[in-house]
Protein backbone atom coordinates (compact mmCIF):
# COMPACT_ATOMS: atom_id res chain seq x y z
CA UNK A 1 0.00 0.00 0.00
CA UNK A 2 2.84 2.40 0.89
CA UNK A 3 6.33 2.09 -0.57
CA UNK A 4 9.44 4.23 -0.28
CA UNK A 5 12.30 3.60 -2.70
CA UNK A 6 15.77 5.03 -2.00
CA UNK A 7 14.37 8.11 -0.23
CA UNK A 8 16.95 10.66 0.92
CA UNK A 9 16.48 13.83 2.96
CA UNK A 10 19.00 16.27 4.40
CA UNK A 11 18.61 19.39 6.50
CA UNK A 12 21.74 21.41 5.82
CA UNK A 13 24.67 19.05 6.44
CA UNK A 14 22.54 16.65 8.46
CA UNK A 15 21.60 13.56 6.44
CA UNK A 16 18.35 12.51 8.10
CA UNK A 17 17.27 9.81 5.63
CA UNK A 18 19.84 7.82 3.66
CA UNK A 19 18.47 5.75 0.78
CA UNK A 20 15.51 4.62 2.89
CA UNK A 21 13.55 1.64 1.55
CA UNK A 22 10.29 0.80 3.30
CA UNK A 23 6.93 -0.76 2.58
CA UNK A 24 3.68 -1.06 4.50
CA UNK A 25 1.36 -3.85 3.42
CA UNK A 26 -2.33 -3.37 2.80
CA UNK A 27 -4.28 -3.26 6.07
CA UNK A 28 -1.30 -3.71 8.39
CA UNK A 29 0.04 -1.61 11.25
CA UNK A 30 3.72 -1.00 10.52
CA UNK A 31 5.58 0.45 13.50
CA UNK A 32 8.70 2.57 12.96
CA UNK A 33 10.91 2.07 16.00
CA UNK A 34 14.24 3.69 16.71
CA UNK A 35 16.20 6.22 18.77
CA UNK A 36 15.66 9.97 18.61
CA UNK A 37 17.05 11.49 15.44
CA UNK A 38 16.92 8.30 13.36
CA UNK A 39 14.44 9.77 10.86
CA UNK A 40 11.09 8.34 11.99
CA UNK A 41 9.09 11.59 11.99
CA UNK A 42 10.78 12.84 8.81
CA UNK A 43 9.68 9.63 7.08
CA UNK A 44 6.05 10.29 8.00
CA UNK A 45 6.29 13.93 6.93
CA UNK A 46 7.61 12.93 3.51
CA UNK A 47 4.87 10.34 2.99
CA UNK A 48 2.26 12.95 3.95
CA UNK A 49 3.82 15.62 1.73
CA UNK A 50 4.63 17.94 4.64
CA UNK A 51 8.34 17.69 3.71
CA UNK A 52 9.84 17.24 0.26
CA UNK A 53 12.30 14.42 -0.30
CA UNK A 54 15.66 15.26 -1.88
CA UNK A 55 15.73 12.02 -3.88
CA UNK A 56 13.74 8.82 -4.13
CA UNK A 57 10.17 7.80 -4.86
CA UNK A 58 7.02 7.49 -2.74
CA UNK A 59 4.15 5.26 -3.83
CA UNK A 60 0.67 4.81 -2.37
CA UNK A 61 -1.39 1.94 -3.76
CA UNK A 62 0.99 1.68 -6.72
CA UNK A 63 0.78 5.35 -7.73
CA UNK A 64 3.84 7.63 -7.44
CA UNK A 65 2.83 10.63 -5.32
CA UNK A 66 6.04 12.69 -5.11
CA UNK A 67 4.46 15.71 -6.79
CA UNK A 68 0.97 15.31 -5.34
CA UNK A 69 0.11 18.08 -2.79
CA UNK A 70 -0.66 16.94 0.79
CA UNK A 71 -4.41 17.57 0.57
CA UNK A 72 -4.64 15.35 -2.53
CA UNK A 73 -2.76 12.37 -1.12
CA UNK A 74 -5.73 10.91 0.76
CA UNK A 75 -3.63 10.27 3.87
CA UNK A 76 -4.71 10.80 7.47
CA UNK A 77 -2.20 12.15 9.99
CA UNK A 78 -2.31 12.02 13.80
CA UNK A 79 0.27 14.43 15.19
CA UNK A 80 2.25 14.00 18.39
CA UNK A 81 0.62 17.08 19.97
CA UNK A 82 -2.77 16.28 18.29
CA UNK A 83 -2.85 19.77 16.60
CA UNK A 84 -6.47 20.38 17.63
CA UNK A 85 -8.10 23.78 17.12
CA UNK A 86 -8.94 25.27 20.55
CA UNK A 87 -11.55 27.65 19.11
CA UNK A 88 -13.56 24.80 17.54
CA UNK A 89 -15.73 22.18 19.22
CA UNK A 90 -14.94 18.48 19.07
CA UNK A 91 -17.46 18.11 16.24
CA UNK A 92 -15.99 21.01 14.25
CA UNK A 93 -12.45 19.74 14.73
CA UNK A 94 -13.39 16.43 13.16
CA UNK A 95 -15.52 18.13 10.51
CA UNK A 96 -12.57 20.34 9.52
CA UNK A 97 -10.83 17.53 7.64
CA UNK A 98 -13.89 16.92 5.50
CA UNK A 99 -14.54 20.60 4.77
CA UNK A 100 -10.92 21.04 3.70
CA UNK A 101 -11.67 18.50 0.96
CA UNK A 102 -14.89 20.20 -0.08
CA UNK A 103 -17.11 17.68 1.72
CA UNK A 104 -19.65 18.53 4.40
CA UNK A 105 -21.16 15.31 5.70
CA UNK A 106 -22.29 15.65 9.32
CA UNK A 107 -23.35 12.01 9.52
CA UNK A 108 -19.82 10.92 8.68
CA UNK A 109 -18.49 13.13 11.49
CA UNK A 110 -20.88 11.50 13.96
CA UNK A 111 -19.88 8.04 12.75
CA UNK A 112 -16.19 8.85 13.23
CA UNK A 113 -16.84 10.10 16.78
CA UNK A 114 -18.84 6.97 17.57
CA UNK A 115 -16.05 4.76 16.21
CA UNK A 116 -13.50 6.25 18.64
CA UNK A 117 -15.97 6.29 21.55
CA UNK A 118 -16.62 10.04 21.71
CA UNK A 119 -20.30 10.16 20.82
CA UNK A 120 -22.04 12.65 23.10
CA UNK A 121 -19.02 14.97 23.33
CA UNK A 122 -19.73 16.77 20.04
CA UNK A 123 -20.07 20.24 21.54
CA UNK A 124 -17.21 20.04 24.03
CA UNK A 125 -14.15 22.24 23.76
CA UNK A 126 -11.30 19.80 23.02
CA UNK A 127 -8.99 21.68 25.40
CA UNK A 128 -11.26 20.65 28.29
CA UNK A 129 -10.94 16.96 27.49
CA UNK A 130 -8.42 14.56 28.98
CA UNK A 131 -5.29 13.74 27.02
CA UNK A 132 -6.73 10.38 26.01
CA UNK A 133 -9.93 11.99 24.76
CA UNK A 134 -7.96 14.58 22.80
CA UNK A 135 -6.04 11.75 21.20
CA UNK A 136 -9.35 10.18 20.18
CA UNK A 137 -10.49 13.46 18.60
CA UNK A 138 -7.29 13.57 16.56
CA UNK A 139 -7.83 9.97 15.48
CA UNK A 140 -11.46 10.67 14.52
CA UNK A 141 -10.32 13.63 12.41
CA UNK A 142 -7.82 11.34 10.67
CA UNK A 143 -10.34 8.58 9.83
CA UNK A 144 -13.37 10.75 8.98
CA UNK A 145 -12.15 11.27 5.40
CA UNK A 146 -11.88 7.48 4.90
CA UNK A 147 -8.20 7.78 3.92
CA UNK A 148 -6.20 5.13 2.12
CA UNK A 149 -3.71 5.13 4.99
CA UNK A 150 -3.08 6.79 8.36
CA UNK A 151 0.23 8.05 9.73
CA UNK A 152 0.65 8.40 13.51
CA UNK A 153 3.57 10.24 15.09
CA UNK A 154 3.95 9.09 18.73
CA UNK A 155 0.30 9.92 19.51
CA UNK A 156 0.43 8.41 23.01
CA UNK A 157 3.73 9.87 24.19
CA UNK A 158 2.23 12.72 26.22
CA UNK A 159 -0.24 10.53 28.13
CA UNK A 160 0.24 9.11 31.61
CA UNK A 161 1.21 5.45 31.90
CA UNK A 162 -2.30 4.17 32.72
CA UNK A 163 -3.99 6.01 29.84
CA UNK A 164 -1.21 5.00 27.46
CA UNK A 165 -1.56 1.32 28.32
CA UNK A 166 -5.33 1.39 27.85
CA UNK A 167 -5.24 3.29 24.57
CA UNK A 168 -2.59 1.04 23.03
CA UNK A 169 -5.02 -1.84 22.95
CA UNK A 170 -7.91 0.37 21.84
CA UNK A 171 -5.88 1.78 18.94
CA UNK A 172 -4.92 -1.73 17.87
CA UNK A 173 -8.56 -2.80 17.96
CA UNK A 174 -9.72 0.29 16.04
CA UNK A 175 -7.07 -0.11 13.38
CA UNK A 176 -8.10 -3.72 12.77
CA UNK A 177 -11.78 -2.81 12.86
CA UNK A 178 -11.33 -0.05 10.29
CA UNK A 179 -8.85 -2.07 8.27
CA UNK A 180 -6.79 0.93 7.21
CA UNK A 181 -3.08 0.67 6.45
CA UNK A 182 -1.20 2.51 9.21
CA UNK A 183 2.36 3.58 9.94
CA UNK A 184 2.97 4.29 13.60
CA UNK A 185 6.09 6.01 14.97
CA UNK A 186 7.35 5.32 18.48
CA UNK A 187 10.54 4.94 20.50
CA UNK A 188 8.67 2.78 23.05
CA UNK A 189 9.56 -0.90 22.66
CA UNK A 190 6.47 -2.15 24.52
CA UNK A 191 4.23 -0.04 22.29
CA UNK A 192 5.90 -1.46 19.18
CA UNK A 193 5.47 -5.03 20.46
CA UNK A 194 1.75 -4.52 21.16
CA UNK A 195 0.73 -2.46 18.14
CA UNK A 196 2.87 -3.69 15.29
CA UNK A 197 1.96 -6.35 12.77
CA UNK A 198 5.53 -5.70 11.70
CA UNK A 199 8.24 -3.50 13.18
CA UNK A 200 10.85 -1.57 11.19
CA UNK A 201 13.86 -0.51 13.25
CA UNK A 202 15.51 2.66 11.93
CA UNK A 203 19.11 3.63 12.54
CA UNK A 204 20.77 6.79 11.23
CA UNK A 205 18.24 7.34 8.48
CA UNK A 206 18.02 3.84 7.10
CA UNK A 207 16.13 0.63 7.90
CA UNK A 208 18.25 -1.66 10.05
CA UNK A 209 15.73 -4.53 10.15
CA UNK A 210 12.04 -5.29 9.47
CA UNK A 211 10.07 -8.20 10.87
CA UNK A 212 7.24 -9.39 13.09
CA UNK A 213 7.60 -8.13 16.69
CA UNK A 214 8.59 -11.53 18.11
CA UNK A 215 11.49 -11.85 15.66
CA UNK A 216 12.70 -8.28 16.21
CA UNK A 217 12.66 -8.62 19.99
CA UNK A 218 13.89 -12.19 20.40
CA UNK A 219 15.85 -13.00 17.21
CA UNK A 220 17.32 -9.70 15.94
CA UNK A 221 19.78 -9.81 13.06
CA UNK A 222 22.21 -7.09 14.16
CA UNK A 223 23.89 -6.00 17.36
CA UNK A 224 22.35 -2.52 17.05
CA UNK A 225 18.80 -3.93 17.00
CA UNK A 226 19.64 -6.41 19.76
CA UNK A 227 20.86 -3.65 22.07
CA UNK A 228 17.99 -1.30 21.19
CA UNK A 229 15.30 -3.88 22.02
CA UNK A 230 16.83 -4.77 25.38
CA UNK A 231 19.30 -7.61 24.77
CA UNK A 232 21.49 -6.38 27.64
CA UNK A 233 23.70 -9.47 27.67
CA UNK A 234 25.79 -9.52 24.48
CA UNK A 235 29.14 -11.29 24.46
CA UNK A 236 31.82 -11.82 21.83
CA UNK A 237 32.44 -15.51 21.24
CA UNK A 238 33.33 -18.23 18.79
CA UNK A 239 31.78 -21.56 17.86
CA UNK A 240 33.71 -24.41 19.50
CA UNK A 241 31.46 -27.40 18.86
CA UNK A 242 28.53 -28.45 16.67
CA UNK A 243 26.08 -31.27 17.44
CA UNK A 244 23.44 -31.56 14.74
CA UNK A 245 21.89 -34.67 16.32
CA UNK A 246 21.30 -32.92 19.66
CA UNK A 247 20.42 -29.67 17.89
CA UNK A 248 22.93 -27.60 19.86
CA UNK A 249 26.31 -25.95 19.49
CA UNK A 250 28.94 -24.74 21.91
CA UNK A 251 29.96 -21.09 22.02
CA UNK A 252 32.97 -19.97 24.02
CA UNK A 253 33.27 -16.38 25.24
CA UNK A 254 36.34 -14.92 26.91
CA UNK A 255 35.20 -15.88 30.41
CA UNK A 256 32.63 -18.69 30.13
CA UNK A 257 31.08 -21.24 27.77
CA UNK A 258 27.49 -21.35 26.47
CA UNK A 259 25.25 -23.86 24.74
CA UNK A 260 23.05 -22.45 21.97
CA UNK A 261 20.60 -23.89 19.44
CA UNK A 262 22.37 -25.45 16.44
CA UNK A 263 23.13 -23.25 13.45
CA UNK A 264 24.91 -24.33 10.23
CA UNK A 265 28.21 -22.65 11.15
CA UNK A 266 31.81 -23.74 11.24
CA UNK A 267 33.96 -24.31 14.29
CA UNK A 268 35.98 -21.18 14.97
CA UNK A 269 33.35 -18.81 13.48
CA UNK A 270 33.14 -15.53 15.40
CA UNK A 271 29.66 -14.68 16.75
CA UNK A 272 27.77 -12.52 19.23
CA UNK A 273 25.93 -14.47 21.92
CA UNK A 274 22.86 -12.67 23.30
CA UNK A 275 20.57 -13.49 26.24
CA UNK A 276 17.59 -11.40 27.31
CA UNK A 277 17.63 -10.54 31.07
CA UNK A 278 14.14 -11.93 31.67
CA UNK A 279 15.03 -15.36 30.23
CA UNK A 280 17.65 -16.08 32.91
CA UNK A 281 16.71 -17.86 36.15
CA UNK A 282 18.71 -16.81 39.21
CA UNK A 283 19.24 -19.30 42.03
CA UNK A 284 21.16 -19.49 45.29
CA UNK A 285 21.73 -23.23 44.75
CA UNK A 286 22.74 -24.99 41.53
CA UNK A 287 20.52 -28.01 42.24
CA UNK A 288 17.38 -29.00 40.36
CA UNK A 289 17.87 -27.51 36.88
CA UNK A 290 17.76 -29.30 33.52
CA UNK A 291 18.75 -26.24 31.50
CA UNK A 292 21.88 -26.65 29.41
CA UNK A 293 23.47 -23.44 30.65
CA UNK A 294 24.59 -22.96 34.27
CA UNK A 295 26.97 -20.14 35.22
CA UNK A 296 28.12 -19.08 38.68
CA UNK A 297 28.66 -15.46 39.67
CA UNK A 298 28.48 -12.80 42.36
CA UNK A 299 25.82 -10.08 42.68
CA UNK A 300 27.20 -6.59 42.00
CA UNK A 301 24.02 -4.54 42.41
CA UNK A 302 20.21 -4.76 42.64
CA UNK A 303 17.88 -1.96 41.54
CA UNK A 304 14.33 -1.42 40.22
CA UNK A 305 13.74 -1.88 36.49
CA UNK A 306 10.11 -0.98 35.89
CA UNK A 307 7.87 -3.56 37.58
CA UNK A 308 10.84 -5.96 37.88
CA UNK A 309 14.19 -5.81 39.66
CA UNK A 310 17.44 -5.76 37.70
CA UNK A 311 20.22 -7.85 39.25
CA UNK A 312 23.75 -7.25 37.95
CA UNK A 313 25.96 -10.30 38.33
CA UNK A 314 29.72 -10.58 37.87
CA UNK A 315 30.31 -13.80 35.93
CA UNK A 316 34.05 -14.45 35.87
CA UNK A 317 34.85 -10.85 34.93
CA UNK A 318 31.87 -10.14 32.65
CA UNK A 319 28.66 -8.45 33.78
CA UNK A 320 25.32 -10.13 33.21
CA UNK A 321 21.89 -8.51 33.71
CA UNK A 322 19.07 -10.60 35.15
CA UNK A 323 15.45 -9.46 35.63
CA UNK A 324 13.56 -11.01 38.55
CA UNK A 325 10.41 -10.14 40.49
CA UNK A 326 10.50 -8.12 43.69
CA UNK A 327 9.10 -11.17 45.47
CA UNK A 328 12.04 -13.28 44.25
CA UNK A 329 14.52 -10.73 45.64
CA UNK A 330 12.71 -10.90 48.99
CA UNK A 331 12.26 -14.68 49.11
CA UNK A 332 15.84 -15.43 48.09
CA UNK A 333 17.13 -12.67 50.38
CA UNK A 334 19.32 -11.37 47.57
CA UNK A 335 21.99 -8.83 48.45
CA UNK A 336 25.07 -7.39 46.78
CA UNK A 337 28.02 -9.76 47.26
CA UNK A 338 25.91 -12.94 47.27
CA UNK A 339 27.16 -15.93 45.32
CA UNK A 340 24.48 -17.04 42.85
CA UNK A 341 23.92 -19.37 39.91
CA UNK A 342 22.38 -18.36 36.58
CA UNK A 343 20.62 -20.89 34.41
CA UNK A 344 18.93 -20.58 31.02
CA UNK A 345 17.97 -22.79 28.08
CA UNK A 346 19.90 -23.16 24.86
CA UNK A 347 17.00 -21.56 22.98
CA UNK A 348 17.46 -18.44 25.13
CA UNK A 349 20.93 -17.90 23.64
CA UNK A 350 20.49 -15.96 20.39
CA UNK A 351 23.51 -15.98 18.10
CA UNK A 352 24.27 -13.09 15.75
CA UNK A 353 26.89 -13.53 13.04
Amino acid sequence: MIRLDEVCKSFGENDVLRSLNLNAKNGEMLVLLGPSGCGKTTTLSIIAGLENEDRGDIYVDGARINNVPPEKRDIGFVFQNYALFPHLSVFENVRFGLKARGIDNKNRVKEALETVGLDGLDNMNPMKLSGGEQQRVALARAIVTDPRCILMDEPLSSLDAIARERLRYEMKRLQKEIGVTSIYVTHDQVEAMILGDRVAVLNKGTVEEVGIPEKIFYKPESEFVARFVGMKNIFDGKVVSLDRDEGVMGVSTENFDLTAVFMPLGEGDRVKACIRPEEIILMKSNQGTSARNLISGKIINIFPNGHLMRVLVDVHGDEMSVDVTRLAVHNLELESGDDVHLTFKACSVHVIL
